[in-house]
């Protein structure tokens, strides 16, 4: 029998690899914030280090003006791709998943879920892509060329 050492999805925080380029994993192990999903967005969440502070002492973002995005990251690890819908109605984007009866380790079980976010204006069908990461993590965000009225 071959071993395989799987890691929880909680462990390898995949979503956020670009802000451990420099710095080591282990350091930021008991940042719970790193680790919990957060609602949808339309402006690119904030990264350590990104907050500047003006001469007068308020707080800026380095985030370029004008520049707006969406994205949506959901715990999808029960389900398999094709056990996902993904619509929009007028204007809002609707995230289903259903499996029918599956074994675990306390018997059948069955699950479903309906989600239903607010799209920001002018963003249609052609503007979103979903993403099935490796970790469970489903993401759906606006493409990059979009701009938003």
């Amino acid at each position: 029998m071959a071993e395989a050492v799987i890691r929880h999805w909680v462990e390898t925080p995949v979503r956020y690899q670009d802000q451990f380029a420099d710095e080591k994993l282990e350091e930021h192990k008991l940042n719970h914030s790193l680790y919990a999903l957060p609602g949808p967005f339309t402006t690119a969440p904030k990264r350590r280090g990104q907050i500047e502070e003006s001469a007068d002492g308020a707080e800026t973002s380095s985030q370029e003006e004008g520049k707006t995005g969406f994205q949506v990251l959901l715990d999808v690890v029960q389900f398999r791709p094709e056990d996902i819908i993904i619509q929009t109605f007028e204007g809002w984007l609707l995230i289903k998943a259903q499996h029918g009866p599956r074994m675990d380790e306390h018997g059948f079980i069955s699950r479903s879920f309906t989600r239903q976010y607010k799209l920001p204006d002018g963003v249609e069908n052609k503007d979103l892509s979903a993403l099935f990461c490796h970790d469970g993590i489903l993401v759906v965000e606006m493409k990059n060329s979009v701009g938003i009225n």
